[in-house]
């Protein structure tokens, strides 16, 4: 999977999807605390153009669960994941459900519906104030869940495995608590529409800058 075009970005470009993976997080954050009710916070966003080269160690431990939601938005090669390790993905069902947590136990059927619920809730709302801010209508697909076993870190699940091939831009933001008891994140890998719309709305598209470059005789 690819982004659809050229990942040669400049600073300014890295910094628009940068600010809107920010702002898109923040709501994430804040629909997820109501869910789960406990503090969610963000750490910082990231924009990256390389593939990923490994599974992070945040996502989980060689030989753990790793919990996967992925959405597609608009059906132009924009995506967004949610990924949870294993015992986050127990823990944040326990808590959607009121149910005492038991850590360490097991993930089950209970566990990959309240991640659904979740992660469609989550990333709708991360979607929302692209979207207005763009002033475009941005339709997500349902979501596909997955709960694999990290055996190798190079060995990507294959919901995950686009974030290691090609040249995908990635928009990542983690997920932590006040406790910063467990990490999760929250991927965004905007397509190539949704990338022009936002150097474009920054001022930052090839255009725009060389009108302000010729504004200085440059």
């Amino acid at each position: 999977m690819s982004s659809g075009m050229n990942t040669e970005l400049d600073e300014l470009q890295m910094d628009a999807l940068r600010e809107i993976g920010n702002v898109g997080a923040s709501h994430a954050s804040t629909a997820l605390t109501k869910l789960v009710k406990t503090d969610i916070l963000i750490d910082v966003t990231e924009c990256r153009v390389l593939p990923m080269p490994s599974l992070p160690n945040r996502f989980g431990e060689l030989g753990s669960l790793v919990a996967t939601l992925k959405i597609d938005v608009d059906g132009e090669g924009s995506c967004i994941y949610m990924v949870f390790p294993g015992h986050v993905a127990t823990y944040l069902s326990d808590l959607l459900l009121s149910t005492p947590h038991q850590p360490g136990r097991q993930m089950n059927e209970q566990d990959r519906e309240a991640m659904v619920e979740l992660g469609d809730i989550c990333i709708r709302q991360y979607l929302v104030p692209i979207a207005k801010f763009l002033s475009v209508e941005i339709i997500p697909d349902p979501p596909a869940v997955s709960v694999d076993r990290i055996v190798d870190r190079l060995k990507f699940p294959q919901l995950l495995r686009p974030l290691g091939d090609g040249s995908l831009i990635r928009i990542e933001t983690n997920f932590v608590d006040t406790k910063k008891r467990f990490q999760g994140a929250i991927i965004f890998a905007p397509g190539e529409r949704l990338q022009k719309l936002t150097f474009k709305r920054f001022g930052v598209d090839a255009e725009s800058q060389a009108a302000m470059l010729s504004k200085f005789g440059l």
